[in-house]
């Protein structure tokens, strides 16, 4: 199996209103990891949710499938 291409990318992010280092899967073309992630989460939903399904703040770029 061939590993992916990861690369370090500057994203806009607009719940922090400043520019955040992604990471972009070269294989899927998507972004897969953000280095604000932790400090962006919604922790008010975070202990209602189950680990698998982490609420992030609508329009998130990187992680659009787990915004709520």
């Amino acid at each position: 199996m061939r590993r992916s291409v990861l690369l370090e990318v500057l994203v806009y992010c607009p719940h922090v209103g400043r520019t955040v280092t992604a990471t972009r899967n070269a294989a899927i073309d998507r972004l897969v990891s953000c280095s604000n992630a932790e400090h962006c989460r919604d922790r008010a939903l975070q202990g209602a949710a189950p680990e698998a399904d982490r609420p992030f703040p609508r329009g998130c770029a990187v992680y659009p499938s787990l915004a709520k």
